[in-house]
């Protein structure tokens, strides 16, 4: 690689960053670089091989600059039915310092709600359970990490702590996936409601909900399932009304699709079709009708991109080429 090309790079970084806003770390640990490495490659002190380092912010570049051109299309909206019922849920949860369920269909829109109830209120614990946060300790172990103390030891030791930090607080414990959860797990976080007297909200699909419901009185579910004080279920059903104020630019027509694919899929998946049709459009040089997003669905039906690894330009090209 000759000096223009690594000088091309250290221009290329410099220019990202004032264009992107992203610090130099943020592009070091894209890139798989030290931090180090970077400033250095940018100040020609580094010791390495700079035709190496140039090579990768290159690489990065290409795809990164990209990133800037897809646009934003969907927008918080607080009038949307699936929206209320989650916001209502929590703050039920906060100001009785119960337990509620939030049961329903992915992508319906619950953690972005739960994230924005974090964002307006003080006191509130979000954590998100998966494969490995399946155990009561593990689960403890994230709470604790997320309430900012340091906090270690075994089941017993975690649950007594959390219990003399949380005891009187009246805070909200949000579990985003909790269905993740098994059941040891989730009597661990329902004891903290009991000792502690914070808040729960168990958010997931409707595999937690399923378990309480089919066992028989009595059941091992029941210490659970008799403490919640509400389970609304969250669908996937919306109308043009409310895909208006998710997507604000969207005509009638584009709306009326959008509801119609949002209805069939979700309103997760709605949202990147629109943000992938406005990419394309804006390479095409074109509005996004309704014809267009239609287009748009038929392509992605086909894993076009996916199947052969083509860059958005080209997927543009290739789809729209008949017109």
């Amino acid at each position: 690689m000759s000096i223009d090309s690594i000088k091309e790079a250290q221009a290329g970084v410099v220019a990202f960053i004032s264009e992107s806003g992203n610090s130099q770390h943020q592009i070091a640990m894209e890139c798989g670089l030290e931090d180090s490495v970077l400033s250095q490659f940018l100040r020609n002190t580094y010791p390495g091989n700079m035709a190496k380092v140039a090579d990768t912010l290159n690489k990065y570049l290409m795809l990164a600059k990209e990133r800037l051109n897809i646009p934003e299309t969907r927008c918080f909206y607080k009038g949307l039915g699936n929206t209320k019922v989650v916001l209502a849920a929590a703050n039920l949860a906060h100001r009785h310092c119960g337990i509620v369920l939030i049961r329903g269909d992915s992508g319906a829109g619950k953690t972005t709600a739960l994230q924005y109830y974090v964002s307006q209120n003080a006191g509130v614990l979000f954590v998100t359970a998966d494969s490995g946060t399946k155990t009561a300790s593990a689960i403890l172990s994230e709470i604790a990490a997320a309430s900012g103390k340091r906090m270690c030891g075994n089941k017993q030791r975690l649950m007594k702590s959390l219990v003399d930090y949380l005891r009187g607080t009246k805070r909200l414990l949000i579990i985003d996936e909790a269905d993740q959860l098994t059941l040891d797990a989730l009597q661990a976080v329902r004891s903290l409601n009991d000792k502690a007297g914070i808040g729960i909200v168990l958010a997931g699909n409707n595999k937690l909900y399923q378990q309480m419901v089919s066992g028989v009185r009595g059941g091992e579910f029941d210490q659970i399932r008799t403490r919640i004080l509400l389970k609304p279920d969250v669908r996937n059903e919306y109308t043009e009304s409310e895909m208006h104020g998710v997507f604000p630019d969207s005509d009638d027509q584009c709306a009326m699709v959008l509801k119609g694919f949002a209805n069939k899929t979700s309103l997760r998946e709605a949202a990147q079709l629109y943000s992938f049709a406005k990419e394309c459009a804006k390479v095409q040089g074109c509005k996004v009708s309704a014809a267009f997003l239609k287009k748009i669905m038929e392509e992605m039906i086909m894993a076009y991109s996916s199947r052969f690894k083509i860059s958005t330009a080209r997927f543009a090209n290739v789809a729209f080429s008949n017109g």
